[in-house]
């Protein structure tokens, strides 16, 4: 840091006019500039340019001083990136893979703005909500995927943003966090929207797809207990041939595989409390596990304890190749809705108890949902073709 008491100035007489030297140091090393004050020796005027060199040193020492403030203040994106990576640290890690995934956007926004963390506003956090809701989705995987962020997402990442700036204030390297009254802007909601799902037709017709095409063919087992379990990706990959009971005919969910910063991970637990469940062994899925398990065992790399879903040199699938695969196969099959997700399987187990007369309740224990909202939100979503088909027989009866 410059010594702004370090700024000296001095007049000396040069082709019969008054000069002022001005002596500073800047980073250890001594400047001097040299400027005309624009009077005459012979003027009778040195007073004058006393005055223009005490200027001259002044505007020097408020020109180090800001000098000094810029190199002292902090990047907002370098201090978020070091803030998330040190809370990292202290949280579980796939709470802490969450973390980073929910801040890479934020910090690249900031980093390309070049805000410092001492001149952040709210108009700056409110600025980039607006931009997030219209343009912050990163992975854009087709024309008609939306190029902004949910509401939901942006209020996540202002959540993490007020968590940071609380403790920037606490540390002292801000007074006030401008987070503090910001609120992300409500936006048009297309209330048409609906869950992508497959009904019972389309689940026929894709799981034949993906069993008879080469390439696809290692979904089929995967997808067939995704839909008769509405298991989630992770509960999916993290089944082992442990949790199921041929005997006792019964599958426990109790383990998961998951993606964090440092690659895919088993946890021996689940989501949330409801999560953890027991569910009756179908028949219609019984005999698909038994051809994987005698297949395994051909290959030499069954175990009790191994993974039920896995390549055939023993490696687990990556949660990402699941996605992807999955993606591919549903837009080359043409038979289901093309932004049909391996969640959508959840969804499409859910329709499909739905089309078959079971309560909310009964569906939300078999699913695992922790609240009945949940259920009862993809209903509202699934029931709109059999409101259809009801609206027919009531023409009838009212017409």
């Amino acid at each position: 840091m410059s010594d702004n008491k370090s700024v000296r100035g001095c007049l000396i007489e040069r082709k019969g006019r008054y000069y002022a030297v001005i002596s500073y140091y800047v980073g250890g090393y001594r400047q001097q500039d040299t400027k005309s004050t624009g009077i005459s020796v012979t003027s009778h005027k040195k007073r004058e340019a006393e005055k223009i060199k005490d200027q001259l040193v002044q505007e020097k020492e408020k020109e180090l001083e800001q000098l000094a403030r810029k190199k002292e203040s902090h990047s907002f994106a370098d201090c978020l990136e070091r803030w998330i990576d040190y809370k990292s640290a202290q949280i579980e890690s796939t709470t802490a893979w969450g973390y980073k995934n929910r801040g890479k956007t934020i910090i690249e926004y900031f980093r390309e703005k070049d805000i410092k963390i001492e001149e952040l506003e709210a108009k700056d956090l409110l600025n980039y909500c607006e931009w997030a809701l219209a343009n912050g989705r990163r992975n854009i995987y087709s024309e008609n995927t939306p190029t902004g962020l949910s509401r939901r997402t942006v209020r996540d990442q202002l959540t993490l943003i007020k968590g940071f700036l609380n403790d920037a204030v606490v540390q002292g390297v801000i007074m006030i966090n401008p987070a503090d009254k910001v609120k992300v802007p409500r936006v048009k909601e297309d209330n048409t929207e609906e869950i992508a799902y497959m009904d019972k037709e389309q689940s026929k017709a894709f799981l034949n797809y993906v069993r008879t095409v080469p390439v696809f063919e290692k979904l089929y087992c995967i997808t067939k207990v995704g839909i008769c379990y509405g298991f989630r990706r992770s509960e999916l990959l993290g089944l082992k041939w442990s949790a199921i009971d041929f005997e006792k005919e019964e599958i426990i969910i109790n383990h998961t595989i998951v993606r964090v910063e440092q690659g895919d991970i088993g946890r021996d637990n689940v989501k949330t409390k409801s999560s953890h469940r027991y569910l009756p062994l179908l028949e219609s899925v019984k005999g698909d596990l038994l051809d994987v398990m005698e297949h395994q065992k051909e290959l030499g790399i069954y175990s009790k304890d191994g993974y039920v879903f896995k390549w055939d040199d023993g490696r687990t699938y990556s949660p990402d190749y699941i996605t992807k695969t999955f993606k591919k196969a549903v837009i080359r099959c043409g038979c289901v809705p093309e932004d049909l997700t391996v969640h959508g399987l959840r969804h499409s187990c859910c329709a499909i108890l739905f089309e078959d007369g079971w309560e909310l309740g009964k569906v939300q224990n078999w699913l695992g949902h922790s609240d009945i909202t949940v259920t009862a939100n993809i209903y509202n979503h699934v029931s709109k073709k059999w409101k259809n088909k009801q609206g027919k027989i009531a023409d009838k009866s009212f017409g």
